[in-house]
């Protein structure tokens, strides 16, 4: 048993926990160093494969080993198959350099499941990461809400609605007097929420800072994926590219697939 009984109760009942990856710090300093060239512009290619946003590299996995690592690394998926009772799919890096100073949302309204709440995220700070960094906002308890999608919010299914989304969870959190915590963690820590907590980035008080972490989205076995942005019609059912790691099917001919191989 890779957790005690009392973080999984506090995961059930407040849909986050924090906890140690065991990560080398040795690989978390690698990536910084081979990221730092790429900060700071806006559709600069990372080695000629995935573009860097300004201070965000998606699905940098896909090139980088050390940043692939991080998504399958044993530890971290022996705790999500801990809480869930399923096998972790990872389909999803997202790089970070500074705060991402978010809108509050829950994941499902970009990423949702069938059976509902089959899909977490999980940040690794690669930098102890205080409150003058932009950490994450959460909102504990709020897993436990009813499924909100753009229908739920009296809105229709498309990106275009999106800030009124946003307004109506803003205006959902002052009616019911939600109380905010924050993501404040330690270099190698990890931070795990369930997909239908409210969750967002602080505002960054200090702008010399960097907020230096990755962020990987996973479903779980037996589940359909599915986005509520892109289901006008019906449910916009889509097919993750799945993040490969030993011990575990990947979508293409369910080939048993090693996290080592590139």
């Amino acid at each position: 048993m890779i957790l005690s009984a009392e973080q999984i109760n506090k995961f059930k009942e407040d849909g986050y926990l924090i906890f140690d990856t065991q990560l080398p710090e040795e690989t978390l300093d690698k990536i910084s160093k081979r990221l730092s060239p790429y900060w700071g512009h806006d559709g600069k290619k990372f080695e000629g494969a995935v573009y860097a946003d300004f201070n965000r590299i998606q699905d940098a996995w896909q090139i980088d080993k050390g940043i692939k690592s991080i998504a399958v690394f044993p530890s971290i998926l022996a705790v999500l198959k801990e809480l869930y009772g399923r096998q972790p799919k990872p389909f999803q890096t997202l790089n970070f350099y500074k705060g991402t100073e978010q809108t509050i949302h829950a994941d499902t309204i970009h990423f949702n499941s069938e059976p509902f709440g089959l899909m977490c995220g999980v940040w690794v700070a690669f930098e102890d990461i205080g409150m003058d960094q932009g950490p994450l906002i959460l909102y504990a308890g709020s897993q436990k809400l009813p499924e909100i999608n753009f229908e739920q919010a009296g809105l229709k299914p498309d990106y275009l609605y999106y800030p009124q989304y946003e307004a109506y969870i803003a205006q959902l959190i002052k009616d019911q007097n939600m109380q905010v915590s924050y993501g404040l963690m330690k270099k190698g820590q990890a931070l795990v929420w369930a997909a239908n907590l409210l969750n967002g980035g602080a505002r960054q008080t200090n702008p010399t800072l960097t907020c230096q972490s990755q962020l990987t989205h996973y479903y779980f076995e037996g589940v359909k994926p599915w986005r509520p942005g892109f289901s006008q019609k019906k449910r916009a059912y889509f097919k993750p590219e799945w993040i490969p790691y030993e011990g575990a099917k990947v979508s293409v001919g369910e080939r048993i697939v090693s996290w080592f191989k590139r």
